[in-house]
Order: C-alpha cells, then sequence, then structure tokens
C-alpha cells in the first residue's frame, strides 16, 4: 500500500470531484449519515450538497485529512469548529464530523494515520476541545480514538451516550 496523507486545498476542485465525493458517495451508501441528518443509504446523489455544508468548511479550516492509496481515495477524517466558540469567546470547540476509510482498505490502521497526521499538522492549538461520537458497537473506532488520546496527551472525558427519539403520537405524552 502507497499511502499518502495530505490536506487538500478548497480551490482544488480536481480532489473534491475525483476523491472526497467518492468517499461521501460510499458513506453514504453504508448509513454513515443516517444519523445525525437521516440521509438515506439511497440518496448517494447528496453527497455534494453534503460536502458543500459540512465538509467545505472544514477543508477552508485545514481540519480535513485525505487518504489516497496511489491515485485511489481510501478515506478520510474530518472535524467542524462550533461556530459558538466565535459568539461566546470559548476555546475552540471541534466535533469529529465523520471518520471513514473504505471497506477494503479497514482494519489496516488507516483511521488511526489520518487521525494523527491531522491532529498534528491541521490548524490545532493547544487548548481545543475536541467531542468524538462512536457508534456503541464500533469498538475499532473507541480504540483507535482511545489509543490517540494516549499517544497525543489529550485528556480524554467520556461524557455518555447519545439519545435520540421520535414523538409518535402527541396524545401519548
Amino acid at each position: 500500500m502507497n499511502l499518502n496523507i495530505f490536506i487538500p486545498e478548497v480551490s482544488d476542485q480536481t480532489v473534491v470531484d475525483d476523491c472526497i465525493l467518492p468517499l461521501l458517495q460510499e458513506a453514504i451508501a453504508e448509513g454513515e449519515f443516517l444519523y445525525p441528518y437521516y440521509i438515506a443509504p439511497n440518496q448517494t446523489e447528496k453527497a455534494s450538497l453534503v460536502f458543500g455544508y459540512l465538509f467545505a468548511a472544514c477543508v477552508r479550516e485545514k481540519t480535513f485529512a485525505l487518504a489516497l492509496d496511489g491515485d485511489k481515495p481510501v478515506g478520510f477524517e474530518a472535524y467542524l469548529r462550533s461556530p459558538f466558540c466565535d459568539y461566546f469567546k470559548t476555546p475552540h470547540i471541534y466535533d469529529g464530523l465523520l471518520t471513514f476509510v473504505s471497506k477494503p482498505y479497514r482494519r489496516k490502521g488507516i483511521s488511526t494515520k489520518l487521525r494523527k497526521f491531522l491532529l498534528k499538522t491541521g490548524s490545532f492549538k493547544r487548548g481545543d476541545i475536541f467531542r468524538f461520537s462512536v457508534k456503541r458497537d464500533n469498538k475499532g473506532g473507541y480504540l483507535s480514538v482511545e489509543k490517540l488520546a494516549k499517544e497525543l496527551n489529550i485528556n480524554m472525558v467520556e461524557t455518555g451516550v447519545t439519545y435520540e427519539g421520535q414523538l409518535a403520537h402527541q396524545l401519548d405524552i
């Protein structure tokens, strides 16, 4: 494997079209955007909208890393800075939007390499706060975040599980 990890330029439309959008389509097809955005796996044509609304800001702010195997896009890691930081003058708070690795490349340490690269070379600084959400059954993702927090000396606080519900009928309240 000839892995190349880098932070793309938002002005490089070729990288967006040929690398990022296909990975976003693959992620949508695997159901990665069902929560919290309710984008169904059959809505892969929404990849450019997802990029424009969520990931373009990450690329612009240098909080997005892309992994290629030769010319083939294999994964990415992205953090989005909360807009409340500016309004309330708080430390920068970054939400982990998505770490995604294409199926044939999983369990090869690419997620960890993406995280290490981005946290060391992205536009982060001392005191920044990171929030991650890992699916309950994603043991590999959980262990990767925990391992990385130790290696990079990041204080992590496990805050619990996020629950989401939907009102079925108002008379049931």
